[in-house]
């Protein structure tokens, strides 16, 4: 079983997840990137509410479910379209605890997995299967018995955050948590898909805080846009060292200035899908589950 490059060839041993987030230094090019998005997403902010309340809320439910269907696809699997835009799983809180994990995961994998509420207990590899049987390694998760460990580092870092950029930033951050959780491996599989969720509750959460609003589902999504570009997505994931031996700032670098990419294509063609809504199509939820306030400039 060959490792890619040799590369991550062992399974990852317990370390704290605070010492790797403080070795990351933001890369000039990811800096300027930045704030070229940042004024496109203010722009896209301000576009929206050109619109009434409840346009706007049917307008992200229809990203939502846009978002859910690509997140499936980019495993190569289809979503429950019945169970797409469950309230349950999305519209009562932005909390993150294990059980909301668990939760989510049990959502994403219906019906291909047993429920569960534990962490994976056994080792796993992202690899490729090839036609002979043999097996390409790419990368080794985290050991199963430190994998809780490293869970609950993340909880605290999810909750918790930092005064740097890469906390206050919502695009910085929600891509941080996703690199984090997907490089844990908690679970045996559905971890891209609960990582791309993650994300989404992660920078949902985050644009609350910094423009004053109470939204309980993204403005804009990605995995739409991940999903044409899975190819890169797949390698700037694999590039990356998961331990604190190994220096991978540029490959960390790399990875935000592909999540930056992404929000910039989906920012675009957002602006541009604001007055083709086919508003029957959208499922409306209960006002009472959702309420927007209008967002507040910085």
């Amino acid at each position: 079983m060959p490792i890619i490059d040799g590369m991550n060839s062992d399974y990852v041993d317990y370390f704290s997840l605070e010492d790797y987030i403080s070795r990351i230094k933001l890369l000039p090019r990811v800096l300027e990137h930045l704030e070229d998005t940042n004024k496109e997403f203010d722009k896209y902010i301000n576009e929206l509410f050109k619109y009434d309340e409840e346009y706007i809320i049917n307008y992200w439910i229809y990203l939502l479910y846009i978002e859910l269907v690509s997140n499936q696809k980019i495993e190569s699997l289809k979503q429950d379209e019945s169970r797409i835009l469950d309230n349950k799983i999305f519209f009562d809180t932005l909390s993150i605890s294990h059980k909301r994990i668990h939760t989510l995961h049990n959502f994403i994998t219906d019906g291909e997995l047993e429920p569960t509420f534990s962490y994976r207990d056994t080792e796993v590899n992202v690899s490729k299967i090839n036609s002979d049987g043999s097996e390409d390694i790419f990368w080794r998760g985290a050991k199963a018995e430190d994998v809780v460990k490293f869970m609950n580092d993340f909880i605290k870092i999810y909750k918790q955050g930092g005064t740097s950029l890469i906390f206050s930033n919502p695009f910085l951050v929600s891509s941080l948590m996703h690199l984090l959780f997907l490089r844990i491996h908690p679970y045996s599989d559905g971890n891209g898909r609960t990582a791309r969720i993650i994300h989404n509750i992660k920078f949902t959460e985050s644009i609350n805080k910094l423009y004053g609003s109470r939204l309980k589902i993204s403005p804009l999504n990605i995995s739409e846009s991940i999903l044409i570009n899975k190819i890169t997505y797949v390698k700037r994931i694999d590039n990356i060292y998961f331990d604190i031996k190994h220096d991978s700032n540029n490959e960390i670098n790399a990875w935000f200035d592909f999540i930056l990419d992404m929000v910039d294509e989906q920012l675009y063609k957002s602006m541009n899908m604001l007055q083709e809504i086919d508003s029957s199509f959208i499922k409306k939820i209960p006002k009472s589950d959702m309420r927007l306030s209008r967002l507040k400039h910085r």
